[in-house]
Parts: structure tokens; C-alpha cells; sequence
């Protein structure tokens, strides 16, 4: 799956401009606009912009041995200064220089000393929490430099665990029936994996409903990305701290403490019913007119899983099916193939359903399902109170 989460919003006429009629490199523009280079050469290709070739790119960056030898030595600007002064990456000026034989200041002794108390320093970088690379910046030196001055004045860092983050990040608050909602929303619907020191929770959906869903979840926990993808999908991602790593595990299997608790189960069914259920009214029998006839289904390739909420429902009196709906190698008529055997669970009886919409509707927190699920119970209080149909109690 091609990574979303570093997409760019640039109109293509806007691009356009920039790099064709205006000439600028990728680097300037990507600077310009604040961003890597690396989105800006995606959109390009995804605008079906031809770009330059790179001796066509080397023809653009015109500067002569004697300007380039006068800003580096004599007006001691870094490599990196030049570079974003001609709009091009440092490399870009640190090739020019091999090919015009300038001698880099750091092997003539020429670099001016890095001037920084130790106190200054310790203050930029534990009280203001400001990284090396920003440091860098704010004294005109290069992080390199700076990682020195650190290991000379005894600085420690802040490590990984500690490292700052463009979002502020809280540890959950060990709710339990949220932790269990949580597990079982992920096992149906989110992707969560872990770079470095942060766990990231992310969805691509074409609901707005479930986007909003998982924003309320984790909102107050750490920090939120949210876009729409070229592709029409909203994508969100949630970045949060390693007291999440319980969203690590995408296993066919529910933890021993969920199951051990009846309102833990329901909490992480409503997770697992809010991300793969549906509550949906079947076209009407003829002896129903246009009432139509309520069902819940649950459809899932975790055999185990939708196995032990069969058996769960059954022993707290919710009579279900659960069978094979597609076997592995399966096509659609869209030319979806299934990858592994589809399994289904379904529950259509009255008295059965009455009953999981009671137990189910306290832990529900997706707003599109839980209005499907007051169609269902009007369904069913309407299909109640039909003379041909057998009454059920619905206290």
C-alpha cells in the first residue's frame, strides 16, 4: 500500500507554473511551498508533468567559480545557505565545488568557532525542548556541528523515549471498556504500526462517520492528521505514545481479559460490530407490505474471532448463524478475489435481535450505525404490532 500520509494539496496549475513556466527546481519549489522534495516529485508524476532530465536540471543552476569561491570563503556562507540561495539542494553545491576544486573550510581550519555556553545551550535543548536541527538554525551552524558542541559540554540527549514531536501526546487513561472498544475497532478497521517512539493509529474510509469516530477516539490522547485523498478516501491518522502499544497485535484471537468480563466483550463487540457490522432492512416479504424485514450481519475473515462472538451470543440467549459466506478464490462481479474464506454471522429472528440491539446499543459509538440500529428497532416494534405476525415481548 503506497503511504498517504505525506500527500500534498498543490493545484496542478499552481505546479505547472512553478516548475514549467517559471523553470524552478524541485528543491526551490519544495522550499517555497514548505515541503520535501519528495511529495512534490509524486504530484508531478501523478499531474503527468514531464520533468527535467538531470543534465537538463544541471543546465538550470548557473554559477561561476569565481561567485561560488567568494560565498563560501569570503562571504563564509555554509553550503547549505548558497544552496537555498540558488534555490537547489547543498549537494547540488557541494558537486559544483569538487568540479571547481574549491577546498572545503573545514579542511582548510577556516569554519568560525561554534560560540555557545553550555547553559544557552541546555536551555534550547531541555527547557524549550527544541531539536539539534532547529538549534542549528537559530546560531547559523550545522547540527553537526552542534551534536560536537554537545558531546564536549556532556549534554545528554533526550533519547527516543523523550524525543520532541510536532504533537503533544497523552498515556491512555487505563478505562478498560475503552481499551476493549479500542482492540476490537482495530481488529475490524485500523491499521496501527509503530516508527520509532510513536504509535500511529491509522484509516482510509469514504465515511465521514467512521473518519469522525476515530478522531473522537483519540483526540485527546495525541495529535490528528487528517486529508482527502486524490482517490476520493478520507485518511486519517492519529499519532500517540507507547502506552497504545496494545494496538500493536492483528491477531484471529480475543485476549483472555476481555472474554473473562461480560461488559468487556460487549464493549469490544460494539468496536468490532461499529467497524465491520451492518444493520440493514432486507427487501420486504409480501406478507410484510413495504415494512421490510431487519437483520445483522457480521463479515469477517478472522474465523476465530466472529467463532467466539457465535458462541458468546449464544450462551446470553442470542440465537445466530454463523457460517463459510465465500470461499478463498472467490470473484465478484467487480473482480474482487478473496484472499482467504469470507465468514459470516447473521441474526434475523425478532427475539434474537430485539435483544442483541438492547445489549449492543450502550457500547456503540459509530452515529451511521447507531441509526441503523433504531431502524431495526422500529422495524421491529412495527412488525410487533402486525395481527398475521407473532408478537414477541419487547420490554
Amino acid at each position: 500500500m503506497s503511504n498517504l500520509w505525506n500527500k500534498i494539496n498543490i493545484p496542478r496549475k499552481i505546479l505547472k507554473n512553478l516548475y514549467e513556466d517559471q523553470g524552478l527546481p524541485i528543491a526551490q519549489i519544495a522550499s517555497k511551498l514548505g515541503y520535501s522534495t519528495t511529495p512534490i516529485h509524486r504530484l508531478l508524476r501523478e499531474y503527468k508533468i514531464k520533468t527535467r532530465s538531470i543534465s537538463e536540471a544541471k543546465k538550470k543552476f548557473e554559477i561561476s567559480k569565481q561567485e561560488l569561491r567568494n560565498l563560501y570563503h569570503k562571504q563564509k556562507l555554509s553550503t547549505g545557505q548558497i544552496a537555498q540561495k540558488y534555490g537547489c539542494n547543498h549537494v547540488t553545491i557541494v558537486n559544483r565545488m569538487k568540479k571547481y576544486s574549491i577546498e572545503s573550510r573545514g579542511h582548510l581550519g577556516l569554519t568560525k568557532p561554534i560560540r555557545i555556553s553550555k547553559e544557552k545551550l541546555k536551555y534550547l535543548y531541555k527547557k524549550r525542548s527544541l531539536s539539534l536541527a532547529k538549534i542549528a538554525r537559530i546560531i547559523h551552524r550545522s547540527e553537526g556541528g552542534i551534536e560536537r558542541k554537545f558531546k564536549s559540554y556532556g549534554i545528554r540527549s533526550r533519547g527516543l523515549d523523550n524525543r520532541t514531536s510536532k504533537y503533544k501526546k497523552r498515556n491512555f487513561d487505563g478505562n478498560l471498556l475503552e481499551k476493549a472498544y479500542m482492540i476490537g475497532f482495530r481488529l475490524g478497521d485500523l491499521n496501527v504500526f509503530s516508527p520509532k517512539n510513536i504509535i500511529c493509529v491509522r484509516c482510509s474510509s469514504t465515511k465521514k462517520a467512521q473518519i469522525r469516530l476515530i478522531r473522537n477516539l483519540f483526540k485527546k490522547y495525541g495529535g490528528i492528521y487528517q486529508a482527502l485523498a486524490p482517490r476520493g478516501t478520507f485518511e486519517i491518522c492519529c499519532f500517540l505514545n507507547k502506552s497504545f502499544e496494545f494496538l500493536l497485535p492483528k491477531e484471529d484471537k480475543i485476549e483472555e481479559w476481555i472474554l473473562s468480563n461480560k461488559n468487556y466483550f460487549l464493549s469490544f463487540l460494539a468496536g468490532y460490530v461499529d467497524a465491520e457490522g451492518s444493520f440493514y432492512l432486507r427487501k420486504p416479504y409480501y406478507k410484510l407490505g413495504k415494512i421490510g424485514w431487519a437483520i445483522f450481519e457480521l463479515q469477517t475473515y478472522d474465523k476465530n474471532i466472529i467463532d467466539i462472538i457465535s458462541h458468546f451470543l449464544y450462551d446470553i440467549g442470542v440465537e445466530n448463524k454463523f457460517f463459510l459466506s465465500r470461499k478463498q478464490g472467490y470473484m465478484n462481479k467487480q473482480g474482487f478475489k478473496n484472499k482467504k474464506d469470507l465468514w459470516r454471522l447473521a441474526i434475523t429472528k425478532k427475539v434474537a435481535l430485539w435483544k442483541f440491539t438492547k445489549l449492543i446499543e450502550p457500547y456503540q459509538r459509530h452515529t451511521e450505525k447507531i441509526k441503523d440500529l433504531m431502524k431495526i428497532k422500529k422495524n421491529l416494534i412495527q412488525r410487533n404490532s402486525l395481527p398475521y405476525c407473532h408478537p414477541i415481548d419487547l420490554s
